[in-house]
């Protein structure tokens, strides 16, 4: 389990060095976010006790699947966005694999100056979730949005008008794998529920202003309710056709969010039983 949490706060790590957004990164901030990652991946190697040999043979491979995941920008000019989103989730997903199938558990035990209740878990244990709680804070925000783009819901609108979404995200998805490791899902599903109350009114404006913006014009002359000669009379059409992108934006997000979170709770339950 030690490998499987260095890689996933690997992960973390790197994308809380770059932008939630995989396009548009500086150079420097790009590289930064690799090294971060990598510097993270051999320390939680070491610090769960994984064997250099074993540290080694993984440790390779799961870095080149952090670079593809984290050089995404770069794949996205070279081979295209469609198949770079592809690359980077196969990158993540065979990590995880890799990880879970061919690592062995982490054999160390914490020094003799640190007791107290952190002494209880395993450092292998601590690791673990250690990944899983930074992988739901960051890493997760990138692969929502990839999610977006990939089914190419118009997101700038939707974007624009529901902001805190990456601030409420992270705690929305640790609130529903911390719930569900203490065996509480019922919680979770409240604050699921509670989540689409707390947005219902927002979505209910928008609908309105996308309604009003394909209302007709009326103009009255001065002489009755004939309209004015030379007036453009017609109805206005919405720029966007369809769904309102505010709610789509939300629905589709939301979801993946909730899939993203129900993941690392399905990880989180089969790795520590």
């Amino acid at each position: 389990m030690a490998v499987l949490g260095a890689f996933l706060a690997a992960l973390g790590v790197a994308d809380a060095f770059r932008d939630t957004h995989p396009h548009g990164i500086s150079p420097a901030r790009r590289y930064t976010a690799l090294g971060a990652g990598l510097v993270t991946l051999i320390a939680l190697l070491a610090a769960g006790g994984v064997a250099p040999a074993t540290g080694l043979r993984l440790g390779v491979p799961l870095a080149l699947l952090l670079a593809v995941w984290v050089l995404l920008d770069l794949i996205t000019r070279a081979i295209g966005a469609t198949a770079a989103r592809s690359a980077a989730f196969l990158a993540v997903g065979s990590g995880i694999i890799v990880a879970l199938v061919f690592a062995d558990d982490g054999s160390g035990a914490w020094p003799s100056w640190a007791p107290g209740p952190l002494s209880a878990l395993s450092p292998s244990e601590v690791v673990f979730v250690t990944g899983i709680a930074l992988a739901q804070v960051t890493t997760a925000n990138v692969l929502v949005r990839l999610i977006l783009d990939a089914v190419k819901v118009p997101t700038k609108a939707g974007a624009d008008r529901l902001r805190s979404g990456r601030v409420l995200g992270p705690m929305e998805r640790l609130f529903i794998v911390g719930l569900g490791l203490a065996g509480n899902l019922t919680a979770a599903a409240v604050v699921v529920g509670a989540k689409g109350l707390l947005r219902f009114p927002e979505l209910a404006a928008s609908e309105s202003s996308t309604r009003a913006a394909a209302s007709p014009i009326i103009v009255q002359s001065s002489g009755g309710s004939e309209p004015a000669k030379g007036v453009d009379i017609s109805p206005t059409v919405p720029a966007h056709q369809g769904p309102n992108p505010v709610t789509e934006y939300f629905l589709i997000g939301s979801f993946a969010s909730w899939l993203i979170a129900l993941a690392g709770l399905g990880l989180a339950s089969l790795v520590l039983g």
